[in-house]
């Protein structure tokens, strides 16, 4: 097998279709999670929302951090689990919050074989 040669057009295409799905996913598990389906204000984008969104879809599925996506967002909400409002619900995380998700983060998450496919 050949190695494939990229070119900077590739490379440019290749991450903006991956932005274009990270973006239509993020909709996505707003429009799930959120009772309107916007964010909290002023944190439109923040990985910190998303991180919050994940970190509390996980414990109430009992599924591990690392595989939450809009699919099982879909679970959560057909399980009855009520939206909220984004502005009640949101706060800044401290630093124990901090500590834990970039421990999260960095723990090797993401090498994990999947429990739930």
């Amino acid at each position: 097998m050949k190695p494939v040669a990229y070119n900077k057009k590739s490379m440019v295409n290749g991450m903006e279709r991956h932005l274009k799905r990270v973006e239509e996913e993020t909709k996505k598990i707003y429009d799930i999670f959120f009772a309107d389906g916007k964010g909290p204000e002023g944190e439109e984008g923040s990985t910190q929302v998303m991180h919050q969104i994940k970190d509390q879809a996980s414990k109430d599925l009992g599924v591990p951090w690392h595989q939450i996506d809009p699919k099982q967002l879909k679970k959560w909400e057909d399980q009855g689990f009520a939206e909220v409002d984004a502005d009640k619900w949101w706060h800044r995380p401290n630093q124990v919050e901090r500590d834990r998700f970039m421990k999260m983060l960095l723990g090797g998450a993401c090498l994990r074989k999947d429990l739930y496919p």
